[in-house]
């Protein structure tokens, strides 16, 4: 059971790792969105990875320690975080040589992404769990 739980995070990260080097390259490529100074295309996996591998511990543990509502704080308390998470870009101090047109678009680009993990965990839960 718990392989897969944490099989379905290492899926999930895997494919929110893809989806946000996409939009990464995307952003770089087509609109000249520079953000490698900051944040790198190995920090977005791996963040995507560690989220949505904790994710699927969270749901397991939610789910043996109280089965009949285990599914309703496991969602509340993943919304709450995932909302809470979006602090974070959105108090980031970017260095002073960034032009001041990209301190603007920074927030926007790095909540996006915030939700490429949490998306696509709920999107292929159904194929883990039933």
């Amino acid at each position: 059971m718990f392989k897969k739980h944490l099989l379905h995070g290492l899926i999930a990260g895997l494919l929110s790792g893809i989806a946000c080097y996409v939009f990464y390259t995307v952003l770089k490529d087509e609109f000249m969105y520079d953000f490698s100074k900051i944040i790198s295309a190995m920090n977005l996996f791996g963040a995507c990875m560690f989220g949505t591998i904790l994710a699927s511990m969270g749901y397991f543990l939610s789910m043996k320690l109280v089965p009949k509502y285990g599914e309703i704080i496991f969602n509340l308390v993943f919304a709450l975080l995932v909302f809470a998470s979006l602090i974070s870009p959105m108090m980031f101090k970017l260095p002073l040589d960034f032009d001041e047109y990209l301190t603007m678009i920074f927030p926007t680009y790095a909540m996006t992404m915030h939700f490429f993990p949490v998306v696509i965990w709920y999107a292929i839960r159904p194929l883990f769990i039933r």
